[in-house]
């Protein structure tokens, strides 16, 4: 697969990172929503330092990675769910 290095910026600073090609969009997204979350902090924290600033956006968007995380598994349990009772409902006859 082809790589390309890419320049991405977050917080006014360039990063020069090495990308596949298919994931180019992906990484483009990543840092922008990393750029944003990171300028909220500083927003209303602009004394914090940059580290300080990249650790609590870290911290957030993991968090949310995680809630999103649980979110999936409740959606692919209730969709179990009703799998299950569609099949029972053919095993009746009761099929489409």
């Amino acid at each position: 697969m082809k790589q390309d290095y890419i320049t991405i910026t977050i917080c006014d600073q360039d990063y020069k990172i090495k990308c596949d090609e298919s994931e180019l969009e992906l990484l483009n997204k990543s840092a922008a929503f990393l750029d944003i979350k990171m300028s909220e902090i500083k927003k209303v924290s602009p004394t914090m330092t940059k580290d300080k600033i990249a650790v609590m956006a870290a911290l957030n968007i993991i968090s949310l990675y995680l809630s999103k995380e649980e979110e999936l598994k409740e959606f692919q349990n209730v969709s179990s769910e009703i799998e299950s009772l569609q099949n029972s409902l053919k095993l009746e006859g009761f099929d489409e």
